[in-house]
């Protein structure tokens, strides 16, 4: 079952790598054609913009995961020049992690309607006419990985305040 499990874990990782290669490759390919058809042959295509929009909003909400996975998203910490022990600072970082856990769970909450009302009433963007849905299903699906990441950072910090070892970080390569 762990096995199975690992396994799924690097699948999932792979998925959001491939996402972000290829969406990365797809929006320097689009800025680039677009670019050289406006200024180089005085024409631009028509709906490039939104084809870019609808790309990027995947790469920040799985980038955002991605960073969550790797513990190396935006903090702002200063706890080690007051807490010297490990254990107070895993613990201080549980209480942030709680915290963080929380947030990204509420926003779970919020992105789930807001996808179901995206597949439900079926609205299209202006230029393409593209199910809007896809850039709601991104904050929706960025959101269940933010929380998941969250969530496995927040049980090591747990197991590390109790003097045990991590769980998840082995994982991620990172030793927080």
């Amino acid at each position: 079952m762990k096995k199975f499990l690992v396994f799924l874990w690097k699948l999932l990782l792979f998925v959001q790598k491939l996402i972000m290669v290829a969406g990365g490759c797809l929006v320097g390919a689009l800025i680039f054609v677009e670019v050289f058809l406006r200024y180089v042959l005085g024409s631009p295509l028509f709906g490039v913009e939104e084809l870019i929009l609808f790309t990027a909003i995947w790469l920040y909400f799985i980038g955002a995961a991605y960073g969550a996975y790797e513990r190396t998203h935006i903090k702002a910490e200063l706890i080690h020049l007051w807490f010297k022990s490990p254990r107070s600072r895993a613990l201080v970082r549980s209480i942030t992690g709680i915290i963080t856990v929380f947030l990204a769970a509420t926003m779970v909450k919020w992105s789930y309607p807001y996808f179901i009302w995206g597949l439900t009433r079926g609205a299209t963007s202006q230029a393409l006419l593209l199910p809007m849905v896809l850039c709601q299903s991104a904050i929706f699906f960025g959101s269940i990985l933010m929380c998941l990441y969250f969530t496995t950072e927040l049980i090591d910090n747990l197991r590390l305040s109790f003097g045990k070892n991590q769980v998840f970080a082995p994982l991620s390569g990172k030793d927080s």
